[in-house]
């Protein structure tokens, strides 16, 4: 099956396919907040961030941070490049490819 995504879909389907809800789908501990401790480490205090209406993400003790493709990537240890085709494949997969 082929699937043509343009710029301005893939934008659309990153303000849908959020942050929080890669969060819960990759199974990670805790929970996504504007102050909360990072799911990639032991973190003794919170200093992991998601803002911007669950679209960014930042850990202030590493200096990371971006959008769900970053937090994709970073969550399952990929490139870049291979963040993206996962963010892809989930959001055929899970329908956020249809308007």
């Amino acid at each position: 099956m082929s699937h043509k995504l343009d710029f301005e879909k893939i934008k659309a389907i990153k303000d849908r396919l959020t942050i929080p809800l890669i969060w819960i789908k990759f199974g990670l501990p805790g929970r996504p907040r504007r102050s909360c401790p990072s799911p990639f480490r032991k973190d003794g205090k919170p200093s992991f961030s998601v803002y911007d209406e669950d679209r960014r993400w930042k850990d202030f003790s590493t200096g990371e941070g971006g959008d769900v493709i970053d937090f994709i990537a970073k969550a399952r240890g990929l490139s870049s490049t291979e963040g993206f085709k996962l963010f892809i494949d989930i959001a055929i997969k899970e329908g956020y490819d249809r308007y």
